[in-house]
């Protein structure tokens, strides 16, 4: 991450109180809230089926395993100690890693008791990072060392091949990563993924979440006496960083954007997942404030009352109603976005975008008893499926983190 980076987010923590200040509603009511609606509460379930270890479930219907909600759960756990679960659920992936499937690394998205769902989606990159924040939880970074599953290999170990199978099943020829489909994604209908072709989009939210895992690659490595190992996930995580800034990023639009692996040709779609650079802290400073003053601020374009909508109003495909994420506000991208105008110094609107999903939140509490998985930019109304809750978790203690300068997802 670049030095000026590091300064703004430094001075962040100690400019925010006078920025938050008053206008920031209290994190306890939304943290009563969840204790009288039981949110924490069945969310982590024991073994059953091919799941041999205890694992996180997004709560209300789900019973499966999800790779990017499994991670985020844990972020928003760790304030309650909670580390173990989310180490198993981590142990639950890795069971299917080097196992049964002749690609070395794969897992799956998803894995229900009685079947691994959503093939051939892999999981998303984010099992190094969740064993950062596990560990840490926990104050124990031995449990990677243990042998997992029938081959008996080392967590770290499987860990390391899950990044093998996306340098050599998903590498385009430009060096960029590709999304397989809108579904892996995690960001199902997102326009600007492709899904037939599929295997052509070279998604900028992606480039940022394997930068971030060959970053907890290394820390990793760092705290199990892997030094060599930890130098070459670093250089690696250097060189895509740089890669990013000057390959996937259009001046003349002030955006990072998606590549279509097959022509070379920018996706010039304004999706939230364009901005997820602020998040990893790869923008340059230049980079971060023309996005973050002509885009993640425009009330035209991300900017509303509720947060961040994740599709700006002028794309051909933009709905507010019951677009998913073709436009309504979900928690998770708010979460992100939040901490990208913190990295960049933008203490104020951070507040501002945190205040707003916890009121967003608490009202829906109060009136239907329960969270919903995303909302209506223009009046805050449900525009899912209720009874939700998986990373809104995270908007307890969202006010805190911005007030404070607090961020759970650092790997430094």
């Amino acid at each position: 991450m670049d030095t000026s980076i590091r300064r703004a987010r430094a001075g962040l923590a100690c400019g925010l109180f006078l920025a938050c200040g008053a206008r920031a509603q209290s994190s306890s009511e939304i943290s009563r809230l969840f204790v009288q609606i039981h949110a924490k509460e069945n969310v982590v379930k024991p073994p059953k089926g091919i799941l041999k270890h205890q694992y996180l479930v997004p709560a209300g219907p789900y019973f499966q395993l999800f790779d990017w909600d499994m991670y985020f759960m844990g972020v928003a756990l760790s304030y309650d100690g909670v580390g173990k679960p989310v180490a198993n659920s981590i142990e639950d992936f890795l069971e299917f890693v080097d196992e049964y499937a002749n690609w070395r690394g794969y897992t799956p998205r998803e894995i229900a008791p009685d079947a691994l769902w959503a093939l051939p989606e892999q999981c998303k990159p984010f099992l190094a990072q969740a064993a950062v924040r596990a560990s840490r939880t926990m104050n124990d970074y031995q449990w990677l060392l243990e042998p997992n599953g029938e081959s008996r290999r080392t967590g770290y170990a499987k860990l390391a091949d899950t990044i093998h199978f996306w340098e050599n099943n998903r590498r385009a020829s430009d060096g960029f990563f590709v999304w397989f489909d809108g579904v892996e994604s995690g960001v199902d209908n997102n326009p600007a993924v492709s899904d037939n072709p599929s295997q052509v989009t070279e998604g900028v939210d992606l480039q940022c979440y394997l930068y971030r895992e060959y970053r907890a690659m290394a820390a990793l490595a760092e705290k199990l006496g892997k030094h060599e190992d930890a130098d070459d996930y670093n250089a690696k995580a250097a060189d895509l960083e740089n890669r990013v800034r000057e390959k996937m990023w259009s001046e003349p639009d002030g955006l990072f954007f998606n590549i279509n692996s097959r022509t070379g040709e920018f996706v010039k779609i304004k999706t939230w997942t364009d901005l997820v650079p602020l998040w990893a802290g790869i923008a340059t400073p230049a980079q971060a404030d023309h996005m973050i003053r002509d885009h993640v601020l425009n009330p035209q374009e991300f900017w509303c009352d509720y947060g961040l909508r994740t599709l700006a109003p002028g794309e051909p495909l933009y709905y507010a109603k019951s677009g998913y994420w073709r436009g309504p506000v979900w928690v998770i991208s708010n979460y992100l976005v939040m901490h990208g105008l913190m990295n960049y110094g933008h203490a104020s609107e951070a507040c501002q975008l945190a205040e707003r999903t916890v009121n967003l939140l608490v009202g829906d509490i109060k009136k239907t008893g329960g969270m919903n998985e995303n909302y209506d930019p223009d009046n805050g109304t449900p525009a899912a499926g209720g009874h939700f809750l998986s990373w809104n978790l995270l908007a307890e203690h969202m006010q805190e983190e911005a007030d404070k300068g607090l961020d759970p997802t650092a790997l430094e």
